[in-house]
């Protein structure tokens, strides 16, 4: 059975963990939780079926106005999500 994986979920993870604390807003799990499926929902997917994929994928991204969009993603949500927190106060 092959088996697909998204590798924009990763990166978005990654570069959420690199720039959180600019962001400026709750980082708890909740948050953390609804800043990434923002920018996952405002972000094209990057299928892979192998290893070599995904790294030819982050490599890609590094290279690419890929990451830009990604941290653009994220400072949007992070602003949605600090005016919007889903989370008990």
């Amino acid at each position: 059975m092959v088996n697909y994986r998204n590798v924009m979920e990763n990166l978005v993870e990654e570069i959420y963990d690199e720039v959180a604390p600019s962001l400026k807003c709750c980082t708890c799990e909740t948050c953390r939780g609804d800043m990434i499926a923002y920018a996952l929902n405002q972000l094209p997917p990057k299928y892979v079926v192998t290893d070599k994929g995904e790294v030819y994928s982050k490599m890609y991204v590094l290279r690419n106005q890929h990451r830009t969009d990604i941290m653009a993603s994220l400072t949007k949500a992070a602003k949605l999500v600090q005016e919007h927190p889903r989370h008990e106060k």
